[in-house]
């Protein structure tokens, strides 16, 4: 049997050149026996409300955590213990803060902001990399063309690019694993979170070696880390208990959202008429809004009062109408709105009275208070799927007014309102209908007051 011949490229033979080459310089070099190091995490400043919310009052309720998290990675394995690690620290030292200022209640960490975050990794991959980085400082691009750097690998080569996207993954690594793992920790996401305001990678000199094997006695820092300086949100645990203690005030929850042109009664409960520019009425097509108890869709409101409403030639006018077991509407009906000239419109239901009065049902109150992060119920609206907008896709609320009230045993209770949440005139909601908006939180075991039939 004759033997195989196989040829070898010149770019075949370079390769295995610096394999060996990079695998006796490992050999050689690289014989440290290094732990991990263990994560680094200052808190820079708890800030505190009044019961009101408000910051700078001399209030008592710890809510936002300046932070500084510093986490290393393994060579090999996975990074989640590394950021488990961090978290949990985190956690345990706002916890002991708390503590020492005899604040005993257990909160959830809650991440809203970043302002910088550093990805770092070694260089070392399959080989020496030319670093960016050594002790936290860039390294000179003139000590870069020189040995022992010169002829290293480094930007445009595979393994360098590659190295590189380890670091630059870190942060979104991290947010990846709290919103796989947060919760069990203690943490979640902000839904308003922001990519942070400055990154920056680096490929930290760690002797051409993993972190693992460098010389520490020359390579005091180690290169597989990330740096992140940011903000969480402190809020209130609920347990269980409490959970159906909540449950049980909501049962015959109802929230009412609309437009009132005059006072109107409804259940007992006086609600005032909106306030709008003087001598002028409101009339709008484009005020249709899906409610949301912490995030659960409860019902829709139509706050649609204007003449493609009453004449129901646009479907989209007219979404949520009918249709909503829930829902009790109430249609525009007297109106004759005044218009902008001083004249009247002279059409009925033009600019009248237009509101909702929403259900809530026991089994959505499950899922609200599953969803609930504070033991509150916070509610929002969004323009409601292919209703009518405007202004390149705006949907517009003219300043709802919204309360929310208990109706148990023949008893009725507020707990939230009336109200109008976005102010007045031109001051009213005119937001993207892909865009929610708050209209406010309440405790329903804590009625604003008895209003007696």
């Amino acid at each position: 049997m004759g033997k195989k011949v196989i040829k070898l490229t010149e770019i075949d033979i370079e390769n295995i050149v610096k394999k060996v080459i990079s695998e006796q310089s490992e050999s050689d070099k690289c014989t440290g026996t290094n732990e991990v190091n263990s994560p680094f995490i200052k808190i820079i400043e708890i800030r505190y409300t009044d019961k009101n919310g408000k910051f700078g009052t001399g209030g008592d309720i710890p809510t936002i955590v300046k932070f500084h998290l510093r986490a290393y990675f393994p060579t090999a394995g996975s990074s989640d213990e590394a950021y488990q690690d961090a978290l949990s620290q985190l956690k345990q030292l706002v916890e002991d803060e708390l503590s020492s200022k005899q604040l005993n209640d257990k909160y959830n960490l809650v991440l809203v902001r970043v302002n910088n975050v550093i990805g770092s990794a070694s260089n070392y991959l399959n080989g020496p990399l030319q670093p960016t980085h050594r002790g936290g400082k860039p390294i000179n691009s003139s000590i870069l063309s020189s040995e022992p750097y010169v002829n290293l690998p480094k930007e445009g080569d595979r393994n360098w690019d590659k190295n590189k996207g380890y670091a630059d993954s870190r942060w979104e690594n991290m947010v990846s694993y709290i919103n796989n793992n947060g919760k069990s920790l203690g943490f979640g996401i902000g839904k308003d979170l922001k990519a942070p305001k400055e990154t920056e990678f680096r490929i930290t000199d760690t002797g051409g070696c993993t972190d693992e094997k460098r010389d520490v006695n020359k390579y005091k820092n180690p290169g597989q880390y990330v740096i992140v300086n940011g903000y969480v949100k402190l809020e209130k645990e609920v347990d269980k208990t409490e959970i159906e203690e909540l449950k049980e005030c909501a049962k015959g929850l109802k929230i009412i959202v609309g437009f009132f042109k005059e006072p109107e009664t409804v259940d007992g409960i006086e609600i005032p008429k909106n306030t709008f520019e003087p001598n002028k009425g409101h009339s709008c097509d484009y005020a249709t809004f899906t409610v949301y108890c912490n995030g659960v869709p409860v019902g829709i409101s139509n706050m649609n009062n204007g003449t493609g409403r009453l004449d129901k030639k646009d479907p989209t006018m007219l979404i949520g109408i009918k249709g909503q077991k829930n829902v009790l509407y109430r249609a525009p009906k007297n109106g004759d709105k005044v218009m902008g000239n001083g004249k009247r419109s002279g059409r009925p239901g033009f600019g009248d009275t237009v509101y909702s009065v929403i259900s809530v049902s026991e089994d959505k109150l499950d899922r609200i208070f599953e969803k609930s992060e504070n033991g509150k119920i916070n509610m929002s609206i969004r323009g409601t799927n292919g209703s009518a907008t405007r202004n390149g896709g705006k949907v517009h609320g003219e300043a709802p007014m919204v309360c929310a009230y208990i109706t148990e045993e023949g008893k009725t209770e507020r707990v939230y309102g009336p109200q109008e949440p976005f102010g007045s005139g031109r001051q009213s909601l005119n937001i993207p209908v892909t865009e929610k908006a708050s209209i406010g939180s309440f405790d329903p075991c804590e009625p604003i007051e008895v209003v007696i039939k």
